[in-house]
C-alpha cells in the first residue's frame, strides 16, 4: 500500500505539474471564458472517475448539507457539480489573474458591505478579513487591489508544488502577499506586526488544520472551527470583517463583506466574545452554503475528519 501511495503521488504530481501550467498559459489564448469552463468540466469529470474516494467524501458532506441520503439523486448531482464549480474557479482565477483588473470587476454583479471594510480600516488597527473555501475567494484580492488595498493572505500550501507556484504568481499580480503555514507551530508574531502596522490580513475560517478548534453547530452537528483568527483579534484589537464570494447561474460574481466584529473585555469576557463571533461567522457560512451548496469546496469528510481521530484518542 505504501509503495502504491508513492506511485500514485508520483503520477498525480506529474499530471498536476503539467496540467496547471498548461491551464495557466492557455488562459491567455481562450477566446471565451466559457471555453475554459468546458475544459474544466471535462477534467472534473475525469477526476471523479479516477479518484472515487474524494467523491465519496463529497457525497457524505453534501448529504448532510442537503439533509438527504447519500444515495439521493440530488446529492449526487450537487456533489458532482461542486467538483466542476471548483475547477471553473481555477479557470477564472487563471483567466482574470492575467487580465486587467477592470475585466474581473466588470463580472461582479453585486458588491455588498464595502462600507464595513472602510469603517474597519479607518480604526487604524489593521483588519482580519475572514473568508472560507467557498465560491471564488481568490478573486477577492483583485477586488481589493482596485481599492488600493494589499492583502496578506495566510494559507496552507497545496500538496502539488506546480499548483502553488502558479497560485503565488497570480496572487502577486492581484496584489496579494502569501503567508504560508503548515498548521504546526506557526508563530502569530508576523501577523501581529502586520496588524499593528494597519495592514489587511486574510484568513480562512472553515478548516481546523491545527486540530485545536472550538466545536460549533454546523448543519445540525458540532464540528471544530479554527480559533486562530479570533484569538488574533483578541490579542491585537484588530476587527474581523467576514467576506464571502460566490458565482451565480449566469457566471457573474457576488461579494459580501460583514460588519466589523470585535473581541474585547477581560479573559472570561474575551472567550465569550470569541465564541459569539465564531457562532455568527459559522451561521453566516451555513446560510451561504444552503443557498449555494455546490460552491463550498471540501474534499475530505468534514464532520468525521480522520485527522482528528488520534487527537480524540489521546
Amino acid at each position: 500500500m505504501q509503495s502504491e501511495s508513492r506511485l500514485l503521488g508520483f503520477v498525480y504530481g506529474a499530471v498536476f505539474g503539467s496540467l496547471f501550467p498548461l491551464f495557466f498559459f492557455a488562459a491567455r489564448s481562450f477566446a471565451r471564458r466559457e471555453r475554459g469552463h468546458e475544459i474544466a468540466d471535462q477534467i472534473a469529470n475525469a477526476f471523479m472517475e479516477l479518484r472515487p474516494k474524494y467523491l465519496e467524501a463529497i457525497l457524505g458532506n453534501t448529504a448532510r448539507v442537503l439533509s438527504l441520503r447519500e444515495s439521493h439523486p440530488e446529492v449526487d448531482r450537487t456533489a458532482r457539480e461542486m467538483v466542476r464549480q471548483h475547477a471553473r474557479a481555477w479557470v477564472d482565477f487563471f483567466w482574470y489573474g492575467q487580465r486587467p483588473v477592470k475585466e474581473a470587476l466588470a463580472q461582479f454583479a453585486t458588491i455588498e458591505g464595502l462600507e464595513h471594510m472602510d469603517a474597519a480600516m479607518a480604526e487604524g488597527r489593521g483588519v482580519i478579513l475572514l473568508t472560507a473555501h467557498a465560491g471564488n475567494y481568490e478573486l477577492g484580492g483583485l477586488l481589493l487591489k482596485a481599492r488600493n488595498l494589499k492583502v496578506h493572505a495566510v494559507y496552507k500550501p497545496d500538496r502539488f508544488e506546480a499548483v502553488e507556484r502558479l497560485r503565488e504568481r497570480l496572487r502577486a499580480q492581484g496584489g496579494v502577499v502569501g503567508l504560508p503555514v503548515d498548521g504546526v507551530g506557526f508563530s502569530t508574531l508576523p501577523l501581529v506586526k502586520l496588524l499593528r502596522e494597519g495592514q489587511l490580513v486574510g484568513m480562512q475560517g472553515d478548516r481546523d488544520f491545527s486540530l485545536n478548534g472550538v466545536p460549533m453547530p454546523f448543519f445540525g452537528r458540532e464540528v471544530p472551527f479554527p480559533r486562530g483568527p479570533w484569538e488574533l483579534t483578541a490579542m491585537t484589537g484588530a476587527p474581523i470583517v467576514t467576506s464571502f464570494f460566490y458565482t451565480d447561474e449566469a457566471r457573474r460574481f457576488h461579494a459580501h463583506f460583514g460588519k466589523p466584529l470585535h473581541v474585547q473585555g477581560g479573559r472570561g469576557e474575551r472567550m465569550a466574545a470569541i465564541e459569539a463571533g465564531m457562532r455568527s461567522y459559522v451561521a453566516d457560512l451555513e446560510a451561504l452554503i444552503r443557498r449555494h451548496p455546490s460552491q463550498w469546496y471540501c474534499f475530505y469528510p468534514f464532520w468525521d475528519d480522520p485527522a482528528r481521530e488520534p487527537a480524540s484518542r489521546g
